[in-house]
């Protein structure tokens, strides 16, 4: 019993105490309480270190970075958005849509940059202590800023430059941008600005067509010097550019004329295949016929097996029945030897009742005993013999009785026929066949006994509807009283099939290839056809000429569509540029136009200069961010102590000392060390310059200056940037989306409002043309109503189409207005 090691059995039962057990449930709750403790004291020490973080930076280290990236990433697109801007407002062949989208991307990144600039300055302090705040503060800015900017720049714009101008600026800025375009187009030249169209159109031709519009737009004298002279620009701008383009819009022409004529062969081989349809009609009117007759010949073998089954049937009954309905006579004759009297009516109805019973039992109609009978005729010799041996019998007693038959009316004895019965098969089938005959009419179908021919069975009434019904679930029509002798109107029901199955294929095949014509046109036909026209306006799109063929050569094709095209764009011009300011105001004729222009003429020189400035301010201050970030990571290794207000100050001097330098980088230094042909002393372009700051815009004046030199530095950078990320191809991808909703938002400009019909009445205009030859005919070929010499028309263009027998036909535009309303076209 010295041995100390405790019982297994003792072990296990103090284990079990109750006291042991609260033991344990104490350790574990300890456990958990000091988890706590030390959790709580780590959160206790990281919400202390991100205080003293903050009380020291103003804002986590976390944060600073966060926003760092952001503004690295911010500047690549604002970058490309630069590029892209001056890539479409220095083009040459820019559109609407073209300065639309680049709009779009411009205000979509200029959200984001007002964005990250509002949450740089606004999330401080504890708005930015914990992640899951500063990211809910952020987002909930974007969802507020970035709509706001989006709409807002549009409706700054829309409100207090679109709307707020004048007529007289719209008018002007539609004139500058016409002679924007002329320049492009060498259609005028001002000495002293040294720009080549010819040359290659970089950067710095970009930049200067970016802001030329703007220049002429403020120039009013030079606006009101190129006024006298505007028909003439016109006339040189629009043939000069029509003319610039020629071979491209010819190459264009010539590789649809090709399309053309290939679709052409397409149709002409679906027009050969239309008409071997139609040719193979009595090809198919032989099929059909001969359908007709295996149907008729099969019919003909059905009926000839019902014929057989059905006489089979019958004889098999005639050869029972003949036994049985000769005992029935016999034993009728022996009822009829009795006397009268209840025995002999007894025997005839028991003789009634067995034949009933007897007929019901062969499933046929009931047949009356007598029909059983044979009719035989009884010849006069033989009514004179047996009235010779009878008389003699009766020792002249019949004869005499027959001799008073005669006298009375009588037949004196003679009978022409008496019945008899038979105990012939043969007989008694052919009584079945006739009284069975419905049985065989109801099976053949409608068909009676006794057709003996194939011939006979085809022109049976009920044959010719069988078949005329079979041929009608074929799709023939032929009338209800059609029967098969009539070969005539079955080919031309056939014919008619035929082309319905015809016309249906060309239908379907000219909806698929999206057409609506008839087949077998000639090749003019086919181009002047309705679809066909309707292709080539939209593949020449403001060149189409109605008709448009596409057979012409390079010299019909100048003479057919570039002529009357620069004639119309012409007109069009000048229809603009000579109307009353009055058009150009709120409601106008040209309200749109003139607003469109000057968004044009004004928007990309503006949004050009605020993106340049935003990429080279943002540039410069990265560095300076970048500072920031090390001497924030350095004071949280130190720990230490946060600065006083007098050092605070000190930072503060020294950030605005470093801003103010920046901005003397950003819009001084390149003016200065820099310049280009445009910007040079000797240039031209230092008369409109000038021009500006003689009517107090100075500021203006330096602003374009900087831009045209600062401008080309900055945009191949952007271009490469683009080309290597391809950012403007990735908003194109949500682009329309992004465009649908701003529309949804804040419409399109749009006219105001219509004149009134009283002031259209007031404003009409009689239209007069003359001609060298006497009964000319004269045509408005863009109007519906016909020419009469002095009709009212609304001032505007006109196409005036001069003929004569004899005479070659001019065609040319007029262009109506108060002071011009008569006009002379010679042959």
């Amino acid at each position: 019993m010295t041995d100390k090691k405790p019982s297994p059995f003792a072990t296990n039962l103090l284990n079990k105490t109750p006291t042991q057990q609260k033991m344990q449930v104490a350790e574990k709750q300890l456990e958990k309480v000091q988890k706590k403790q030390k959790s709580s004291s780590k959160k206790a020490a990281a919400q202390q270190a991100r205080e003293e973080e903050i009380t020291k930076l103003g804002k986590p280290f976390w944060w600073m970075m966060f926003m760092f990236i952001c503004s690295v990433l911010y500047l690549f697109p604002e970058a490309v958005f630069n590029a892209a801007l001056t890539d479409v407002a220095g083009g040459k062949n820019s559109s609407e849509d073209d300065l639309r989208a680049v709009e779009l991307f411009g205000r979509t990144i200029s959200g984001i940059g007002v964005t990250l600039l509002l949450a740089d300055m606004l999330l401080k302090g504890k708005r930015v202590a914990r992640v899951g705040r500063a990211m809910g503060y952020f987002a909930l800015i974007a969802v507020l800023v970035w709509p706001t900017v989006f709409f807002g720049q549009k409706w700054l714009v829309d409100h207090f430059i679109i709307d707020a101008s004048s007529p007289s600026e719209r008018q002007q800025a539609y004139l500058s941008q016409v002679l924007r375009s002329a320049l492009i187009e060498k259609s005028i030249q001002f000495e002293g600005i040294n720009y080549d169209p010819d040359s290659d159109h970089n950067a710095t031709e970009k930049t200067f067509l970016s802001v030329f519009g703007g220049l002429v737009y403020a120039d009013d004298k030079l606006v009101d010097d190129l006024k006298q002279k505007k028909r003439m620009i016109m006339e040189k701008f629009v043939r000069d550019r029509a003319l610039s383009r020629f071979d491209e819009h010819y190459a264009n022409y010539d590789e649809f004329r090709h399309t053309l004529r290939d679709n052409y062969k397409e149709y002409a081989q679906g027009s050969n295949e239309y008409n071997q349809a139609i040719a193979s009609s009595p090809e198919r009117s032989n099929e059909y016929w001969l359908d007709t007759q295996n149907q008729v010949k099969q019919g003909w073998e059905k009926y000839q097996k019902g014929v057989s089954a059905y006489e089979a049937r019958v004889e098999s009954r005639a050869q029972k029945i003949a036994p049985k309905m000769y005992d029935f006579f016999e034993r009728r004759n022996k009822c009829g030897d009795m006397k009268k009297g209840s025995r002999k009516n007894s025997c005839n109805e028991r003789l009634q009742t067995g034949y009933d019973k007897e007929i019901a039992k062969y499933s046929i109609p009931y047949i009356p005993p007598d029909d059983w009978l044979i009719r035989e005729e009884i010849s006069t010799s033989e009514n004179v013999g047996n009235s010779i041996l009878t008389g003699i019998m009766t020792f002249g007693l019949f004869t005499a009785m027959q001799a008073a038959d005669a006298v009375t009316g009588g037949d004196a004895g003679f009978k022409d026929h008496r019945m008899v019965y038979t105990n012939d098969v043969n007989h008694y089938k052919n009584v079945l066949m006739v009284k069975m005959e419905p049985d065989f009419v109801k099976e053949s179908g409608g068909y009676p006994l006794g057709i003996n021919t194939i011939h006979e069975f085809r022109h049976h009434e009920l044959t010719s509807l069988k078949v005329n019904k079979t041929l009608k679930q074929k799709g023939l029509s032929l009338p209800t009283t059609w029967v098969m002798a009539d070969r005539t109107s079955f080919d031309n029901a056939v014919a008619k099939k035929v082309r319905q199955e015809a016309d249906k294929r060309w239908r379907s095949s000219m909806k698929n290839k999206g057409l609506d014509m008839p087949p077998n046109l000639s090749w003019s036909q086919f181009q002047k056809q309705g679809d066909i026209q309707k292709r080539i306006e939209r593949k020449m799109k403001e060149l189409y000429v109605s008709p448009t063929l596409a057979d012409w050569n390079n010299r019909e094709f100048k003479q057919r569509i570039i002529e009357p095209n620069i004639q119309r764009k012409t007109t069009e011009y000048l229809n603009v540029l000579e109307a009353q300011q009055a058009e150009f105001a709120d409601g106008g004729a040209f309200e749109s136009t003139g607003k469109s222009a000057l968004r044009a003429t004004i928007v990309p020189p503006i949004s050009m200069s605020i993106s340049l400035a935003l990429v080279l301010l943002t540039v410069l201050k990265l560095p300076m961010k970048a500072v920031e970030l090390v001497q924030a990571k350095q004071a949280n290794k130190s720990n230490a102590e946060p600065a006083d207000d007098k050092k605070k100050a000190k930072a503060g001097y020294i950030k605005g000392g470093i801003s103010a330098v920046l901005l003397v980088s950003i819009f001084i230094v390149p003016i200065t060390v820099s310049s280009n042909q445009y910007t040079m002393k000797d240039s031209a372009m230092h008369y409109f310059f000038e021009q500006m700051e003689n009517n107090d815009s100075a500021s203006i004046s330096f602003a374009l200056k900087w831009l045209l030199v600062t401008q080309p530095m900055v945009q191949p950078i952007g271009a490469r940037i683009d080309e290597h990320l391809m950012i403007t191809r990735g908003f194109d991808a949500i682009s329309e989306p992004i465009n649908r909703f701003d529309l949804a938002i804040m419409p399109e400009h749009e006219t105001s409002s219509q004149p009134s019909s009283a002031s259209v009445a007031k404003a009409l205009l009689p239209l007069t043309i003359t001609t060298n030859i006497s009964g000319a005919n004269i045509a408005v070929m863009n109007i519906k109503p016909k020419y009469e010499a002095g009709m009212m028309l609304p001032p505007g263009g006109y196409d005036i189409k001069v003929s004569a027998s004899g005479h070659q036909a001019v065609r040319k535009w007029v262009y109506l207005k108060a002071d011009e309303t008569e006009f002379t076209i010679k042959l």
